[in-house]
């Protein structure tokens, strides 16, 4: 897995944007004023923060060796994934980013909502 990969699936959520952090070596993905995507690049072995259901969390957690609590985040409702050598596979990626994306945008205002429909 790459991070142009994971960066193309992020930035076909509607209205995701990118941005680059410096100090902290680390990109991020946005809806609204919210992020639902962190991938750090600092590290001896490149690492991205999603979110998810808690008892969801728990599930991938035992399931799948890449995937731990968060690096600095909420452990209950974020995970991290050792995307560089992982063994899952772009649709479950794509999947798990997806399910972010939604998580984060119904937490999201009625107006900026609407907003992202629109496209603007």
């Amino acid at each position: 897995m790459t991070f142009e990969t994971i960066e193309k699936i992020a930035l076909k959520q509607q209205g995701a944007v990118k941005e680059y952090k410096l100090s902290w070596d680390s990109t991020l993905f946005w809806i609204g004023n919210r992020m639902f995507l962190l991938i750090m690049h600092n590290h001896e072995t490149p690492m991205m923060n999603f979110k998810n259901d808690p008892f969801v969390n728990l599930h991938l957690r035992e399931n799948y060796p890449d995937i731990t609590a968060a690096y600095h985040m909420n452990k209950k409702h974020w995970n991290t994934l050792y995307y560089k050598h992982t063994t899952i596979g772009a649709d479950f990626l794509e999947q798990l980013i997806s399910e972010s994306y939604e998580i984060v945008f119904d937490s999201l205002t009625k107006k900026q909502k609407e907003t992202i429909k629109r496209g603007f």
